[in-house]
């Protein structure tokens, strides 16, 4: 299991490291950027010395979210490699633990809803889907009405609502807030705590608490691939990306 481009990864402790790392961009994702975060959590799955996956940013960004010239050269024939990284982590078995700050906008906060644990500095949160000509994804059409009930939900996906650390804790999306110089080692004790944790409890656990609407998820999250993808290639889309 090693880094790429972009990405850092290593593992501690049984703690597994996924450091996204581009702050030129604000850890805009890339292709492959999706890719190795996927094929590290995949292949941790059966890796038993993997008790618990940290992912993380930098202080000035988690990530802001997808980048803009990916969508412009990918295969709509083709599964995303942003669905890969998000299928995984909503199949992941292990706990996700997740430190972020500065910036989390789109997929940046589309992964959040599938980690267990989010600590977070003082960050700016946006979803700005459908100010990009596209739908929600990864099961957030689903999960943030859940967290924040339908007209806090129409606010952030509808309008396109920033919002603060603050907010993000009132509607349950972040644990608690942390200071910037200490979320990293805030989150990433909790996931040593977790490591020593039984783990087949800790993982039945998991399982449960996710159980009931599994199936349904899963749908949503089918739906919200094909329904993005063709919204991708809409003039409407085109043109709202070339304005940005």
């Amino acid at each position: 299991m090693q880094s790429a481009e972009n990405v850092i990864i290593h593992q501690d402790s049984g703690v597994l490291h996924i450091g996204i790392n581009r702050p030129q961009k604000k850890n805009a994702l890339t292709s492959s950027m999706y890719m190795a975060m996927a094929n590290a959590i995949k292949d941790s799955v059966t890796n038993d010395s993997i008790k618990v996956v940290l992912i993380y940013g930098t202080e000035d960004a988690f990530s802001a979210g997808n980048d803009l010239n990916d969508f412009d050269n990918r295969d709509v024939n083709q599964p995303s490699p942003a669905s890969a990284l998000l299928y995984q982590l909503h199949h992941y078995p292990k706990p996700i633990v997740g430190a972020v700050s500065g910036v989390a906008i789109g997929i940046g906060v589309t992964m959040l809803l599938h980690f267990d644990f989010v600590y977070a500095a003082e960050t700016y949160f946006k979803m700005p889907f459908v100010d990009l000509g596209v739908c929600p994804e990864g099961g957030s059409s689903l999960l943030f009405p859940q967290l924040a009930g339908h007209r806090k939900a129409a606010e952030i996906l509808m309008l396109g609502d920033a919002f603060n650390t603050q907010a993000a804790i009132d509607m349950g999306l972040v644990n608690q807030q942390i200071d910037k110089a200490e979320v990293f080692d805030f989150a990433l004790s909790i996931a040593k705590k977790l490591s020593l944790k039984p783990q087949n409890a800790l993982r039945t656990t998991k399982r449960l608490l996710k159980e009931p609407q599994q199936t349904l998820l899963n749908t949503i999250i089918q739906n919200e691939l094909v329904v993005f993808a063709e919204l991708l290639q809409s003039d409407e889309s085109q043109a709202a990306r070339k304005r940005k």
